[in-house]
């Protein structure tokens, strides 16, 4: 039996997708990627932006035809659309299911992916089993699926989820209830997994989390003794931050071969003074940040629920900025929010241009079904109105990006490669910069000093220093 996965969104759903390919391996399922030979597929979904929820009903409509075809063939869906683990033998029933049952034909069931370990049972396998080590998934996999061993699909880089659902319910976001309230992983055993693998060789690891530095700060994480703020340094005033520990020692592993740290993303309100420090002192934290601010204006900040302002979040950029010199930036921005003026969106606009941020992901705002925004705030900005402002945006973005790009030209990055194709290597530098240089062999997984000769908008060229 062969399954297909296809994932949408950030890279907490891509590091979801590794540990469910891992429980699909397991139950006996080979991976293709062809969609015809799947006798299986699942999509993991995105339910932030109105364009990857679209997407997931265009497939739909593909496999419906592939049903018709191979009665055999089934269809799963999972991530930030599922709100419940359901099926059609409980839609029969008469049982409660997810509505997403109700509105596309085509799915056989939804599988929350915090509930993936129940896939046996939901695919009607019996006494399932590893296909290689002829073990079956262990109990705690029902109820914890970071316990789950992911199938890492490359073999230098690897994200490792640190924290599951998110506490900060901005009136956007569907994340909260799809995912539910944050609850952090037990430091040790996301050590246990970095220890792991670093011991096979892995260069890059990408700590993921919906608000990744909120970790152990969550009501959940503050009812257990497990992540109680303890003082790390003999100078320090305020005890460190557990995020600030775990970077700590997750830095140890250096010396055993780990070069590079990232994580991803950091809340503005939960940046700390020590976590800053750590950035500019760790040896594996790479000089790069994305740092979503969502907005320019303090009075669409409120009504998004994002409880800092304008002025904090440039403070924050200040104080990191001093720390970790030639640091790179990035943000995420939502244009078009309910009740947003021009006046408003302006403010964004000069503050865009006072931070530079060097990438930024634009979003033209969509009211996503369930959450507050949707609910109570009126969506009044026009479609051809977001347009202009995100076009507006996203020329200042290509200015920044473009002139912050040539600063690296004629100075030599570390770049650690990720594909090969058609002569030409390419990776990513320490400031997460997209870096091509030509070979006549791959080098993926390799990090690769190159020399920057030219600069583009979005990405750098360059040359191999010495052999290679």
């Amino acid at each position: 039996m062969k399954f297909l996965v296809r994932t949408f969104g950030c890279q907490m759903n891509y590091s979801d997708s590794e540990r469910l390919k891992s429980v699909l391996e397991r139950l006996g399922y080979t991976e293709t990627q062809d969609p015809k030979k799947a006798d299986l597929i699942i999509m993991n979904s995105c339910s932030v932006r109105q364009h990857a929820e679209d997407r997931i009903f265009g497939f739909a409509l593909q496999y419906d035809l592939m049903h018709q075809k191979n009665k055999n063939f089934k269809v799963g869906l999972t991530g930030c659309m599922v709100r419940k683990t359901s099926t059609r033998k409980q839609e029969k029933n008469g049982e409660k299911v997810d509505k997403l049952l109700k509105r596309i034909a085509s799915i056989d069931f939804t599988v929350r992916i915090e509930e993936i370990a129940k896939l046996p049972e939901i695919l009607g396998i019996k006494n399932a089993k590893i296909s290689k080590e002829n073990e079956k998934i262990a109990p705690q996999e029902l109820q914890n699926y970071f316990h789950i061993d992911p199938k890492h699909t490359s073999k230098a880089q690897a994200f490792i989820p640190i924290s599951t659902g998110c506490d900060k319910f901005c009136s956007y976001c569907i994340v909260p209830y799809a995912r539910g309230r944050e609850h952090s992983r037990p430091m040790k055993d996301i050590l246990a997994e970095v220890k792991s693998l670093v011991e096979k060789g892995y260069k890059e690891i990408t700590l993921v989390g919906q608000t990744v530095n909120s970790y152990g700060l969550s009501a959940a994480d503050k009812k257990t003794k497990e992540f109680a703020q303890k003082n790390t340094s003999k100078t320090a005033s305020v005890p460190a931050s557990p995020f600030t520990r775990l970077l700590q020692e997750i830095d140890k592993f250096h010396s055993k071969g780990l070069q590079r740290v990232r994580f991803t993303s950091p809340y503005p309100l939960d940046v700390t003074d020590d976590f800053i420090d750590a950035m500019g002192k760790l040896k594996t934290v790479m000089p790069y940040i994305h740092l979503p601010i969502q907005s320019g204006d303090n009075e669409t900040l409120k009504r998004m629920n994002r409880k800092y302002t304008a002025e904090h979040y440039t403070d924050i950029i200040k104080r990191i900025r001093k720390r970790v010199p030639n640091c790179s930036i990035t943000t995420d921005i939502i244009v078009g929010f309910c009740g947003e003026t021009e006046k408003q969106f302006m403010n964004t606009y000069k503050l865009f241009k006072k931070i530079k941020w060097e990438m930024c992901y634009i979003a033209k705002y969509s009211p996503r079904p369930g959450t507050v925004s949707e609910k109570l705030l009126k969506d009044d900005v026009p479609a051809k109105e977001k347009a202009r402002r995100f076009h507006k945006l996203n020329d200042l973005l290509r200015e920044i990006a473009f002139a912050r790009n040539k600063t690296f030209v004629g100075k030599t990055v570390g770049v650690l490669v990720e594909s090969f194709k058609k002569g030409f290597n390419t990776g990513k530098s320490e400031h997460f910069k997209i870096v091509q240089f030509k070979s006549k062999k791959s080098l993926v997984g390799q990090i690769v000093p190159i020399k920057i000769t030219k600069a583009y908008e979005w990405i750098l060229e360059g040359k191999a220093v010495g052999r290679i």
